[in-house]
């Protein structure tokens, strides 16, 4: 397991904003990570996707690594932030806004305004 959280460290280090999600961004594989990945999507973070389905180390090393044991999992700027029900609640919250602001990532702001707009 140690090539896998090894790859894992890499990953998370080199990329700015990395979910580790069931599919792919384009193609997510579960509703959890197809929100996350959407509200993503949505407000124009570029991110990596990694698909633990391709990869059954990957898919038990991150929720070792994480000690979370739910997948998706979200990273920004090597921090984990967290899964599909902490993601929407600091997006409604205008906590992620304020999190991608402190950690320099591009984002849609006005898309961001959207998503709370529509689940006031």
């Amino acid at each position: 397991m140690s090539d896998a959280m090894e790859r894992i460290r890499a990953t998370i280090e080199g990329n700015d904003v990395v979910l580790y999600m069931k599919g792919t961004k384009m193609m997510p594989q579960c509703g959890f990570s197809s929100r996350v990945a959407g509200v993503l999507n949505y407000m124009g973070v570029d991110f990596l996707d990694v698909d633990v389905l391709a990869d059954p180390e990957i898919r038990q090393g991150i929720k070792e690594f994480s000690d979370w044991p739910t997948i998706p999992q979200l990273y920004v700027k090597g921090e984990f932030v967290g899964g599909c029900d902490i993601v929407t609640e600091m997006t409604l919250s205008g906590e992620l806004d304020a999190l991608l602001d402190a950690k320099g990532v591009a984002y849609d702001k006005a898309r961001a305004e959207e998503i709370r707009k529509a689940n006031a």
